[in-house]
């Protein structure tokens, strides 16, 4: 029975090998036989038990793999499964960017047809070799070379001395030399005028703008008022802590937990602008910033949900601890994971975190969506019931009953909302800044309004959440009071 069992098992085995084999073949299925950038995708090319052709170059089957990925601009993207063939280990490579009659433009970084007032580029049929005993010849490339014609990054540089473009040789191999120096594989030639009349081959290599930190007075300024934030919400916190009307009402909690959503932001946010991506790690890098998002994004639903309680204040609705954790915690596990979905998504083929900055790349537009348009959606939120308070007060007459709980609830009301008028104000000065910046080319989300609207709302929670709230100020001149009646009264050892 067991022996049954055993050719039984063996001949599943085989016919599920036999299978996958059949369809793609199990060695180009598990292993990459050459670098992606020496590969072509050879999908729909002749190939049957034999080595596939591919542009008339035979390809054998060992050098051919199932590949589920593409490489952009030096990033692992993933794509539909699809046949790559090593095109460039059976015949030397060689990669022009542009098609002919067009060269590379270094400065729009893109392929551009020559003015008419400059003769034309040479052509690219031809190419000027080294060849194996040494001696150099213009050869047709077509028959030696398999030829690409494209830009493998999107953005290209040439390789120079000081000022000088450096005399690059192609090899019959497809190599790239200098003095004994090798050029990237990722290349491609274009045809650069010299002087006004005589164009010359030029290998380009890949230049992936990257983002270089810099930590200069703008930088400390930024984390400075953003340190003067911090401390003025800690007062607001503690003051809050302290006030025993303050502490357990359903007001008081909110704010207290609105202060701390935004220390602990502006405390991340501090810490990301003064050190260098390149020193925190990449799991770090991601962690961050998505606490950050997480912080600043809880802060204004939280603002939402006061004003929401502000309004249903006004008919006499009362929550207990019950109704305010039923609805405080879904706000904080849609922050929660909205910030985590942010650091598994990509914008465009990079990641959103994780990259050259540890913050949102100031080259493209993710904070907007990710960041500016979520608190767009709270500050809509808190406005729609804004205007719906603002209708129930003027509709309601001035009862004289209810004229001292009245006055504490608009009191509480319009100091409230002048903050949030205060916040709003703040952010819409970060939107625009990094809109200018962003049109302006200057890669950067810091400017020194942005940095000074930080300190300003910093004093905005001083001045309106502690200054202009009658409860507060009552709590305070009791402590003053109290502090006074200590000093003046006489010790008792006086007595005798």
């Amino acid at each position: 029975m067991s022996l049954r069992m055993a050719q039984f098992c063996i001949s599943v085995v085989l016919l599920v090998l036999s299978a996958a084999h059949s369809s793609w073949g199990i060695h180009e299925e598990t292993h990459y036989p050459c670098a992606f950038i020496d590969t072509a995708n050879i999908t729909g090319s002749y190939g049957l038990d034999g080595p596939y052709v591919h542009n008339w170059t035979v390809i054998p089957r060992h050098f051919v793999a199932v590949y589920d990925f593409v490489i952009e601009n030096g990033i692992r993207i993933a794509a539909p499964r699809h046949l790559r063939g090593c095109i460039c280990k059976t015949k030397p490579c060689v990669r022009i960017c542009c098609q002919e009659g067009e060269f590379y433009d270094l400065e729009r970084r893109q392929c551009l047809v020559p003015p008419s007032q400059v003769p034309g580029p040479p052509r690219q049929s031809h190419m000027e070799v080294e060849l194996h005993n040494g001696s150099l010849r213009e050869v047709e490339l077509l028959p030696r070379f398999s030829v690409h014609v494209e830009t493998p990054c999107e953005h290209m540089k040439a390789v120079t001395k000081g000022s000088e473009y450096v005399h690059w040789t192609l090899h019959e191999n497809g190599t790239i030399s200098h003095r004994g120096h090798i050029f990237s594989k990722h290349y491609c030639f274009t045809p650069l005028l010299h002087g006004n009349s005589t164009w010359e081959w030029q290998p380009l290599a890949c230049a992936p703008e990257k983002l270089n930190f810099v930590l200069g007075v703008r930088e400390w300024t930024y984390a400075i008022c953003l340190l003067i934030a911090i401390l003025s919400m800690f007062i607001v916190l503690i003051v809050y802590l302290m006030c025993s009307e303050m502490r357990n009402s359903f007001y008081g909690v909110a704010i207290k937990a609105y202060a701390v959503c935004v220390i602990g932001g502006y405390a991340l946010l501090a810490y990301l602008t003064l050190h260098n991506p390149a020193n925190i790690s990449n799991a770090a890098c991601r962690v961050l910033p998505s606490l950050t998002l997480m912080f600043l994004v809880l802060s204004f639903y939280i603002l939402s949900f006061i004003a929401f309680k502000l309004y249903l204040s006004f008919h006499g609705v009362v929550f207990t601890k019950l109704m305010f954790w039923l609805i405080f915690m879904p706000i904080v596990i849609v922050a929660v994971g909205w910030s985590c979905l942010v650091s598994f998504s990509y914008y465009g083929s990079r990641l959103i975190f994780g990259g050259d900055t540890c913050w949102f790349d100031p080259r493209n537009w993710s904070i907007m969506i990710y960041l500016y348009a979520p608190v767009f959606v709270a500050c809509a939120i808190s406005g729609f019931f804004y205007i719906l308070s603002l209708i129930y007060i003027s509709e309601q007459p001035i009862i004289e009953t209810e004229k001292s709980f009245e006055s504490i609830e608009k009191n509480r009301f319009r100091s409230f909302w002048k903050y949030v008028g205060y916040t709003a104000f703040v952010w819409l000065v970060c939107v625009c800044s990094f809109a200018f910046n962003y049109y302006r080319e200057n890669r950067s989300h810091l400017n020194y309004a942005v940095s000074f609207s930080m300190a300003f709302h910093g004093f905005a929670a001083l001045y309106a959440l502690i200054g202009k709230n009658q409860q507060i100020q009552n709590f305070l001149r009791r402590i003053d009071n109290e502090e006074d009646t200590c000093e003046n009264s006489v010790p008792l050892s006086s007595f005798g």
